[in-house]
């Protein structure tokens, strides 16, 4: 016969076990997001070159979609972002992103979404320009890096309410498929 004690002791032990679960899966969530998007979002924002080549794998493929698309290496890919930057007349423009969909393994994730930067001219007027991405990213050295990275506008179709209809980076439980 089982006693109230007993079933205490394994619901509290279920209990904690998907608590320590759960925390876990955030740790993953929040790692990914760190290393990727918060350090990309930052070297747009502070137009930091070294950061930026520094999330991209060496083996990085990097596809532009739509018209004229084209197939980059990562040094010519980052050499473009190296000379764009370099201009001290080059005002920063800060880039977000959101998800609708992670798919994680132990060492690669594929990933998703929707991004937007946001551009201010000399007049203090803003635009925004959308696009839709999906990058592999690959664990190296203890951090994630961009393996493949493809986007597009999809003939631009993609705006605001595409943007608004992805999901926040910090609701993983959204768009992580699992």
């Amino acid at each position: 016969m089982i006693n109230s004690k007993t079933i205490s002791a394994v619901l509290i032990t279920l209990f904690c076990l998907g608590n320590t679960i759960t925390a876990q899966e955030a740790a993953i969530h929040s790692k990914i997001n760190s290393d990727m998007y918060e350090n990309f979002s930052k070297a747009f924002a502070t137009l930091d070159y070294d950061l930026f080549a520094s999330i991209h794998s060496k083996d990085m493929i990097r596809i532009t979609g739509g018209d004229g698309g084209e197939i980059k290496d990562v040094k010519t890919y980052l050499k473009g972002y190296q000379k764009r930057w370099s201009d001290p007349k080059r005002k920063p423009a800060p880039i977000d992103f959101r998800l609708f969909e992670r798919v994680y393994s132990d060492s690669l994730v594929s990933e998703r979404g929707i991004y937007r930067v946001t551009y201010t001219d000399d007049k203090n007027q803003v635009s925004y320009s959308y696009g839709q991405f999906h990058v592999l990213l690959r664990l190296e050295g203890g951090n994630w890096r961009i393996l493949i990275d493809y986007d597009s506008n999809e003939g631009k179709s993609i705006n605001k309410t595409s943007y608004d209809s992805a999901f926040p980076l910090s609701e993983y439980k959204k768009y992580w498929k699992h």
